[in-house]
């Protein structure tokens, strides 16, 4: 909860507590005299069992010069309630005689904390706040989808593992992989993540995500920052790991969102794959997306987007990118204020510090971009591809048929042009929905997009269907990026 909304219920709450104590009297016995509510109804999104929920908030007006005594509220299903009310500063289920000056109101507090279902499936919660004042019953309604889910509080696995998609993952501290160990996950299964938890990978982790049932992995809380949902708020929990020791990772259509780092790899063999990654939507990070080591990383058919800073932060090793959305419109919010990004979207670099010889250490860089989407929508400058070489340059790049920021006059423009084939250079890609304001981004192109029938068809062969599962080949050409544009089939009845 906002911190200073949360001090204007506290005080509200005080204020509310001592009118009641100014001598009340003359109270009206008029049953025409009516209670009115901010809310009919309080509806909770899915809530994990045993979990306590933030809380939602809804007043109760007086609406007439007299006072009102409310002679009873309470919760109709009383202690067997799920859920758990405070009513102008009083904790409990149920209360008598509150107090309403004329033309004022009090505050009710609601959360819920709902026992387990012993089922795999949501079940439906319902409770009434019932009112009575002057002998008539009013009520607002209380709703919840429970859930049960799987707790694991600094949970390390030590065998090799096979986790359903039954139940989702409530993840606190950390999930840890043991080294040598393989965690394969199931199609359909949900993380969710407790703030600062983090999956470290010290051995293999193994996606099997569909397009019918992706994986998720995302923050735990449901409720809202102001008018913005915590599942769009970046840094809502810690990110993921994999560490020098885990090799052969391999990730199919998962969603990983709001952390406030992706994904962190350690240095690594890059005679090994560390990673191959289709179908991932990685977006809205706090800081670093991909931050990697000397590692060999293979990515098709992915989007990686919206990080305050780099996108892809690549020091030595082998990556490829084929049919990829790499685009950043990381905006700050006023109310919010996580800042904007002001970091160039791919960072390429041939040589690392290391702490204990205290000395910059060659390590050789290849990157490969194949029909790639690379853009960032505030300005070239801190949305470039940028190249820091050691003197050795030690810096192999190459593009082709992508769409990709080059600023002029860069100290790495020749390069970026030399290393590029059939390539469109600082074009607005015209992307469907960038709507800083609502915090909703769709990355996939519009109708007008010069990305659009741009990739090379040969590449395009190797992954005929972009991310959502579309054709590439039913129009003119394949398009650049993991996005295809389909049009709409014309209306027979227009």
């Amino acid at each position: 909860m906002n911190k200073l909304f949360f001090i204007s219920i506290v005080l509200g709450l005080a204020s509310g507590f001592f009118a009641c104590q100014d001598g009340f009297n003359n109270y009206s016995t008029n049953p025409n005299d009516r209670l009115t509510f901010s809310r009919d109804t309080v509806a909770f999104d899915t809530i994990l069992s045993t979990v306590n929920t933030p809380f939602q908030v809804f007043m109760v007006y007086n609406p007439q010069s007299k006072p009102l005594l409310i002679s009873s509220v309470y919760l109709e299903n009383g202690e067997k309630s799920p859920f758990r009310i405070n009513v102008d500063g009083r904790v409990g289920s149920t209360f008598s005689d509150v107090e309403i000056r004329g033309n004022d109101s009090i505050y009710v507090l609601v959360n819920a904390r709902p026992s387990e279902n012993a089922s795999n499936q949501p079940v439906h919660l319902i409770d009434r706040v019932v009112f009575i004042t002057n002998g008539v019953r009013q009520e607002v309604i209380l709703e919840a989808s429970s859930q049960d889910a799987v707790m694991w509080k600094g949970y390390t696995l030590f065998s090799d593992s096979i986790l359903a998609n039954d139940k989702p993952f409530v993840i606190y501290d950390s999930l840890v992989i043991g080294e040598g160990v393989t965690m394969t996950v199931k199609e359909g299964t949900i993380f969710y993540m407790h703030s600062n938890a983090e999956i470290i990978v010290r051995g293999r982790l193994k996606m099997e995500g569909t397009l019918e049932k992706p994986i998720l992995i995302r923050g735990d809380r449901f409720d809202y920052m102001l008018d913005i949902p915590y599942d769009l708020i970046p840094g809502q929990w810690g990110g993921i790991r994999f560490e020098s020791s885990s090799y052969e990772n391999e990730l199919d259509y998962v969603y990983i969102r709001n952390g406030k780092f992706g994904m962190d790899f350690g240095l690594s063999d890059v005679s090994q794959s560390k990673i191959k990654m289709k179908n991932v939507v990685m977006t809205n990070f706090k800081g670093l997306l991909i931050n990697a080591l000397n590692c060999k990383m293979e990515a098709d058919n992915c989007e990686f987007s919206n990080a305050k800073n780099a996108l892809l932060n690549l020091t030595g090793g082998q990556y490829r990118f084929t049919h990829c959305t790499i685009a950043n419109a990381y905006v700050s919010s006023l109310e919010t204020g996580w800042g904007n990004s002001n970091n160039e979207t791919v960072f390429l670099s041939d040589s690392y510090f290391d702490e204990e010889t205290q000395k910059d250490l060659p390590y050789p860089v290849t990157a490969y971009f194949y029909n790639t989407l690379i853009w960032g929508s505030k300005n070239l400058t801190t949305s470039k591809i940028n190249l820091e070489k050691s003197e050795t340059d030690l810096i192999s790049l190459h593009f082709q048929n992508c769409l990709i920021p080059n600023e002029e006059g860069d100290k790495n423009s020749a390069d970026i042009v030399a290393s590029a084939t059939q390539c469109l250079f600082n074009v607005d890609p015209k992307f469907k929905a960038i709507e800083d304001g609502k915090r909703f981004y769709d990355f996939r192109l519009d109708s007008i997009s010069p990305a659009r029938n741009k990739a090379d068809p040969e590449i395009a062969k190797q992954i005929p269907l972009d991310i959502d599962g579309k054709d590439r080949f039913l129009d003119e050409g394949p398009d650049i990026g993991g996005y295809e544009f389909v049009p709409k089939p014309p209306n027979p009845n227009s």
